[in-house]
């Protein structure tokens, strides 16, 4: 399952954000990727730095230390972007309810950063988070404030390629609390990102 929203990038003031979740959700495991055979419930924790896209995750057995270098693209939004079946189907098993269907207008930021593998892949890390539709009014939430509550999902997902930019691994799950950046107070809009976005396959 792969997701096609698009995002403009945004700068805000950098901060370091930890996260913790669980991993909820395995939508693609070829066997062969850095996390896969992890059960689905394990705790993955870590921390992300919202203007280079550099930080860890750790399965607490395997850590991976990524920043913004091979096609991640770092920190940005989506104003309006609209659900595909298979996106809505992901979301719904994330939260254990029938709240998203195809169509769905969404808002959203997504922060990611990565790093190559053994063989020349990489593996993607990021933070993900969808809104109500018009919590922003354009692609750069700074131009515009809105209220943090609108947010209706908040998300860490690992995403794995091999050279050939062929899916090796993809999960994800709720983080256990909504991370803010300090960019929340300083531009007075939340800083959030959206699952698992807009990936760019290696040019080979």
């Amino acid at each position: 399952m792969r997701f096609c929203w698009f995002f403009s990038p945004l700068q805000a003031g950098a901060a370091i954000i930890s996260f913790s979740g669980r991993l909820d959700a395995v939508t693609w495991d070829s066997t062969v990727g850095v996390y896969s055979g992890v059960p689905q419930g394990t705790i993955f924790s870590g921390f992300i730095d919202d203007e280079t896209a550099s930080g860890q995750i750790s399965d607490g057995v395997t850590l991976t230390v990524f920043g913004s270098h091979i096609a991640a693209g770092g920190l940005t939004v989506a104003d309006n972007f609209i659900l595909a079946e298979e996106d809505a189907v992901l979301l719904n098993a994330l939260t254990g309810a029938s709240l998203y269907a195809e169509g769905d207008i969404l808002d959203g930021i997504n922060i990611e950063g990565d790093v190559g593998t053994d063989g020349g892949g990489r593996i993607e890390i990021g933070l993900s988070y969808l809104f109500a539709p018009d919590t922003f009014a354009d692609d750069n939430p700074a131009n515009y404030p809105f209220d943090p509550a609108e947010l209706q999902l908040a998300l860490f997902f690992i995403f794995e390629e091999d050279a050939s930019g062929a899916e090796v691994y993809h999960g994800a799950g709720r983080l256990d609390a909504v991370p803010l950046p300090s960019a929340v107070w300083l531009l007075g809009v939340g800083i959030m990102s959206l699952l698992g976005v807009a990936r760019r396959k290696i040019v080979t």
